[in-house]
């Protein structure tokens, strides 16, 4: 069992960086883009100092730690340290005291997200950002207040003939590893009502469709090293349409069950940001013909009680 590493607090500038890092990452151009094409690149071959592939040179030196640490009696030392150089590697092997292991429960391996109705900024127990974006043609409902105080995500978008748009809205929380790496599953319970229009007298194809997604990015103790984690989605309803429809609801929940979980490597150097959201995208198909007009609108009412996250210790 590994020591329980001393968590860093998360500070206003962590809220900051991660509200400024979902304006400027990736995801957002996913919003715009998403079905945006992308080339592969082959990785690289790498080789080891000596020439040596890199799989065979890192099979042998864990081999080398692995004889020279089994070779120290643990229990008989104290207060001293081993300094070992092996070509351009270095060794370094320290002790104080012996560790005493205090093994997690697995209560402490749950850790349960909610709305921070009392505004305590606790960052281990609620919601602590919120973000907002939207195309040409979307509405926000929900205040940032609204968001992290209440779990509530609403939001429209809507497009007339040849237009498409989207809106999204969701709310942030923070996580770091307690007992060392660990794999975490994210789930989330989010209640959702939606409802949707098809109107006009062109019979031009229009679509809707309403997402859940969560989205993770993680970075450094000490800042830097920022990297997207994860960016997965569920459709939780959808309509393809020529017909004349008007506010057609549908309503329903979404967790684990519905697929609506995902799984990370989350290790104890780095601090993770966790975001859950709910996404609109409307589009219509161009005038057929003279004085012909096509509307598609969409909203999304939905509310998130609670996200679990659990830890599975490596």
């Amino acid at each position: 069992m590994k020591e329980p590493p001393v968590n860093g607090d998360i500070a206003v500038g962590d809220v900051a960086m991660a509200v400024e890092s979902l304006n400027s990452s990736p995801f957002r151009d996913r919003l715009i883009r998403a079905h945006a094409a992308t080339r592969a690149v082959a990785d690289p071959v790498w080789k080891a100092p000596n020439g040596r592939p890199i799989d065979e040179y890192a099979r042998d030196q864990r081999s080398r730690l692995k004889r020279d640490v089994e070779s120290m009696q643990l229990n008989d030392f104290h207060g001293g340290m081993v300094h070992k150089i092996e070509w351009e590697s270095i060794l370094t092997v320290a002790h104080h005291q012996l560790f005493t292991p205090s093994p997690p429960t697995p209560r402490d391996l749950l850790h349960v997200y909610g709305p921070d109705r009392n505004a305590t900024n606790d960052r281990t127990a609620y919601y602590r950002f919120a973000w907002k974006d939207k195309g040409p043609h979307g509405i926000l409902h929900t205040t940032d207040t609204q968001i992290i105080q209440e779990g509530k995500l609403a939001c429209t978008a809507y497009a007339y003939s040849g237009q498409s748009s989207y809106a999204l809205v969701g709310a942030g929380m923070f996580f770091q590893p307690e007992f060392g790496d660990a794999t975490i599953n994210i789930r989330p319970y989010v209640q959702w009502l939606t409802s949707a229009s098809f109107t006009g007298n062109d019979r031009a194809p229009a679509s809707a469709a309403a997402h859940l997604g969560i989205y993770v990015e993680s970075w450094a103790r000490t800042g830097g090293g920022h990297y997207v984690d994860r960016d997965y989605w569920i459709p939780v309803w959808s309509q393809n349409t020529s017909s004349y429809l008007v506010q057609q609801t549908a309503s329903g929940s979404a967790t684990a069950g519905d697929g609506l979980s995902t799984d990370i490597l989350a290790v104890s150097q780095r601090k993770y940001a966790i975001f859950v959201y709910v996404y609109l995208e409307t589009s219509a198909g161009a005038q057929q013909t003279r004085n012909e007009s096509r509307y598609v609108g969409l909203d999304i009412d939905a509310v998130v009680p609670y996200v679990a996250v659990e830890e599975t210790l490596l």
